[in-house]
């Protein structure tokens, strides 16, 4: 564990993290048939190897991944964690619990001191906050049950709007009415051991609508980071997409073909034109197809001539030589 400098100068606190990677990703169907929505592409990695390089470039070294569904997967993809400089432990979920249900079951096999501090991110977001400043701010403020990084937006009805006394939190309002703007939860908390005590073991249990409100009352409470910085909730194919052409922008030269596109692995042929869009590995587009604001699975066959719309296709659907679709859904082997 990394150790961070109490301000008391009592002694170092360990820093460890936990991501919560065991959804089902039901949002992100078809995508996630065969593939933990964790697992799915930005660019060229995974978006929680982006988690990971965070969390070492924040100093992390030892990181807990609670995994569920498809929870084979994650051992052949990100290994042990030595491809970005820490060390991944993995557990398995019986059954879904929650997020709060599987961070109780994640942490049962640490060894935590009182004193120590959890990150503990959402496994399907992405942000560019200042992950090394919010474990700062949590021990210099005495380390409350928890500090949650809250953004601010303009339109908070989609969210859950934090009510505020300074940097501490009085009360959760989930979705409300009227679109106010606030600071939001953006799904990324550094916690005390001591919450974990607020979390029934064996039960499912949510630590956004159960555990942190039920901290709000108690005397150590909970507190924000703010920082507006980048963020995405990986939670739809179109917000894949949409990660997926911000790191298109940074990353591939804008006079390469198709260069709007992330393309993984595919085979294009010359004449077909790919803009805005996310191909898998092992996909095929034919000549003189015409893609546009879809994303294509592992495996995909788009037939010569096909022109596609804001679709997404499932592992290994295909499409006929010369049809139009637009808005459609494709099962995994899907044939049209």
């Amino acid at each position: 564990m990394d150790r961070t400098a109490d301000p008391q100068g009592h002694r170092e606190v360990s820093l460890h993290a936990v991501i919560l990677a065991g959804g089902y990703g039901s949002r992100m169907l078809p995508l996630t048939t065969r593939t933990p929505k964790h697992l799915l592409p930005i660019g060229d990695e995974p978006v929680i190897a982006h988690q990971l390089r965070r969390l070492a470039a924040a100093g992390v070294d030892s990181v807990t991944l609670a995994t569920a569904h498809h929870a084979e997967a994650f051992l052949p993809a990100l290994g042990h964690g030595e491809r970005v400089g820490l060390h991944l432990r993995y557990t398995r979920e019986p059954e879904p619990r929650g997020t709060g249900g599987a961070l109780k079951h994640a942490c049962a096999g640490l060894t935590l001191h009182p004193d120590d501090a959890l990150v503990v991110i959402n496994g399907d977001l992405v942000s560019d906050h200042d992950l090394a400043a919010h474990v700062r701010a949590h021990v210099h403020a005495g380390a409350p049950l928890a500090t949650i990084h809250a953004r601010p937006v303009d339109d908070a009805s989609a969210f859950g709007l934090l009510h505020l006394d300074g940097d501490r939190i009085t009360r959760f309002e989930e979705k409300p009415a009227g679109a106010p703007a606030g600071f939001v939860n953006a799904g990324t908390y550094v916690v005390s051991p001591s919450l974990l005590d607020l979390i029934p073991a064996g039960e499912v249990v949510s630590l956004e609508r159960d555990v942190f409100p039920r901290a709000v009352a108690l005397d150590e409470g909970v507190r924000v980071y703010r920082e507006d910085a980048r963020f995405a909730d990986i939670g739809t194919p179109a917000a894949l997409l949409a990660a997926n052409l911000a790191w298109a922008r940074d990353h591939v030269p804008s006079d390469r073909p198709n260069a709007t596109s992330v393309l993984l692995g595919a085979q294009v042929a010359p004449t077909a034109r790919v803009e805005r869009c996310l191909v898998m590995p092992g996909a095929q587009i034919g000549a003189d197809a015409v893609l546009t604001d879809s994303v294509l699975g592992p495996g995909c066959v788009i037939g010569d001539g096909t022109h596609l719309e804001g679709c997404v296709l499932g592992d290994g659907a295909r499409v006929s030589p010369g049809l139009r679709l637009a808005d459609a859904v494709l099962e995994v082997d899907e044939r049209r």
